[in-house]
């Protein structure tokens, strides 16, 4: 044993606390599986009346709530009653800025693939691929009740984001806008319902547009404005709009395939036309930042990665594109990254 360094009590007490994090975070995963937060939104229940709606063991559940309520999540009263707080309305269906999809496929698809981030570090062989024995597309593709909980997880961070990207991008400037790979058009239309001249195209594979069009025909802001055309990203987009949206698209793949994508989108673009990346940009220091988080998930689950400013100015480059201006939002997670053709 090493006698000429002394670990301190709050050096133990700091790794201490990221262990314990990680459990915390499995009981939200459980709260948000039992529709906790959903349950007590009809008012006060005792643990008995949780249990029997949930069909969990009593005792069980009871040590879960009060490890959630002494983090804020749910509040025992001296009565022996739970009530939802403020926080557990993050975990309802079906309320503007539910994270309870987000939940669900981080803490239960991607739960046993984090488990072997070990791997991924080894061999740089993404884990979720190597778990489940397909890539994240293909296993939704075949686990559609689990690729319907992914797609609603999405817009569902889209709601988080948009705010942030509304507040400081002008798409006004813009007569027509294309949302690739914009799934059900959660962020374009929140574009478009604020800026009344543009048109949108959301551009996505078919099985995906055919719902999104769905949404935007029940919806009188929307059906006159934006359209959906299912294609390919990687073979072709459509040609001539103003700017050419990818929000969190680019970071779940890797170098090449980026490049690919950025390449098409290139060859459709107007000399005039835009193109605005939506994900993380990594800082070069050693700050706590969101796109840090987020860069690890992508090596667990998708193979792609969060970039630098300088990395994304090197995959612009070589697919004939030029970075102009990263645009820092009030939130960490994203930035606006923004091109024009060469």
């Amino acid at each position: 044993m090493r006698t000429d360094l002394h670990v301190t009590p709050e050096h133990t007490a700091g790794i201490l606390r990221h262990i314990t994090n990680h459990w915390v975070s499995c009981c939200v995963y459980v709260a948000a599986k039992l529709n906790l937060a959903d349950i007590l939104s009809g008012g006060p229940m005792d643990i008995a009346g949780l249990a029997a709606e949930t069909g969990t063991h009593p005792p069980s559940l009871h040590r879960v709530m009060k490890l959630l309520a002494a983090n804020g999540i749910f509040e025992e009263q001296s009565s022996g009653m739970f009530v939802n707080t403020p926080n557990a309305t993050a975990l309802m269906a079906d309320v503007e800025g539910s994270m309870k999809a987000f939940v669900l496929a981080e803490l239960g698809d991607f739960y046993a693939p984090w488990g072997d981030l070990e791997g991924s570090v080894r061999t740089g062989k993404t884990a979720f691929d190597v778990h489940y024995g397909a890539d994240l597309w293909k296993f939704y593709k075949t686990h559609a009740d689990k690729g319907l909980n992914f797609m609603k997880a999405m817009t569902d961070v889209t709601s988080f984001l948009s705010p942030a990207i509304l507040d400081k991008y002008d798409f006004s400037v813009f007569d027509t806008i294309i949302d690739v790979g914009g799934s059900n058009g959660a962020l374009l239309s929140a574009i478009l319902k604020k800026t009344p001249g543009p048109a949108g195209i959301v551009f996505d594979v078919p099985y995906v547009v055919e719902q999104t069009a769905a949404i935007l025909a029940a919806d009188p802001l929307l059906r006159h404005r934006c359209i959906t055309i299912s294609g390919n990203f990687f073979e072709q987009v459509p040609a001539g709009a103003d700017a050419y949206l990818l929000k969190m698209i680019i970071h779940d793949w890797n170098d090449e395939d980026a490049i690919r994508i950025l390449s098409v989108c290139s060859k459709a673009m107007k000399k005039e036309s835009k193109i605005l990346i939506v994900d993380g940009v990594v800082p070069e220091d050693n700050s706590l930042h969101g796109s840090k988080f987020m860069d690890v998930n992508m090596l667990v689950v998708t193979g792609g990665k969060e970039r630098t400013a300088a990395e994304f100015d090197e995959l612009f480059r070589r697919s004939g594109l030029r970075l102009t201006r990263i645009i820092d939002l009030d939130i960490t997670e994203v930035s606006i990254v923004e091109g024009e053709k060469i």
